[in-house]
């Protein structure tokens, strides 16, 4: 079901490379927390319509050795989907975490925003 490419939107990459400096976590760790994040706040996130402009990502690259989470999650959030009309839900859902992501300053800010962290 997940495609082999992905291409995120403008906006997310710009906010990824922002991310990168201040966290030092690489754009396809942050991705997968934006992902997950947007996941846990059920289907509203993918039906975001963006743009594909920004950078590409090979599913190996952004879904490491858990493509097959990202793919049960997808599915019980969205039901089943083939890959081609998967993408842009992957794309909204990156979108939409990357949003409640982007105000971190540091590691722990990114990691309290993802809700890993208690609130101090």
């Amino acid at each position: 079901m997940l495609p082999r490419r992905i291409r995120i939107s403008k906006s997310a990459t710009d906010h990824l490379k922002m991310l990168k400096s201040r966290t030092g976590l690489t754009p396809n760790i942050i991705c997968r927390m934006a992902l997950l994040l947007s996941l846990e706040a059920g289907p509203a996130g993918g039906r975001r319509t963006t743009e594909e402009l920004g950078s590409e990502f090979n599913a190996p690259t952004l879904f490491g050795e858990f493509a097959f989470l990202f793919e049960a999650l997808l599915r019980q959030v969205h039901g089943q989907v083939d890959a081609k009309d998967c993408i842009p839900i992957i794309i909204g859902h990156i979108d939409d975490g990357i949003e409640r992501l982007r105000k971190s300053r540091s590691l722990g800010d990114l990691l309290l925003h993802s809700g890993l962290l208690p609130s101090p």
